[in-house]
């Protein structure tokens, strides 16, 4: 089952409009479980985390963002999708930022 995602701000009310978009599980999608659990580093190696779920735009089910999960804290980091690429030869997901 998909999980719908709200924009809104917190403690704001909840708006009427449909999720922009979908939370989506390891156990819900064959790509969400080939992912779930893959580390992500940046471009020199770092560890930033490892993969908890991913996001899909519920308007086009195209894959938007993967969302981190930390092992330090309970803290979840969300990266677009189009700033990751696959390093298969390690098994990776490595993040590439113009900073």
């Amino acid at each position: 089952m998909q999980h719908p995602v709200s924009g809104r701000s917190r403690g704001g009310p909840r708006s009427p409009r449909p999720s922009r978009f979908v939370r989506l599980l390891a156990s819900e999608s064959s790509t969400a479980g080939l992912l779930h659990g893959c580390p992500v580093v940046t471009a020199i190696g770092d560890r930033i985390g490892i993969v908890d779920h991913l996001m899909v735009d519920a308007a086009t089910h195209q894959l938007r963002y993967v969302v981190l999960a930390h092992k330090r804290s309970c803290a979840s980091v969300a990266i677009p999708w189009h700033a990751l690429y696959f390093d298969a030869a390690l098994g990776r997901l490595v993040f590439y930022s113009m900073y």
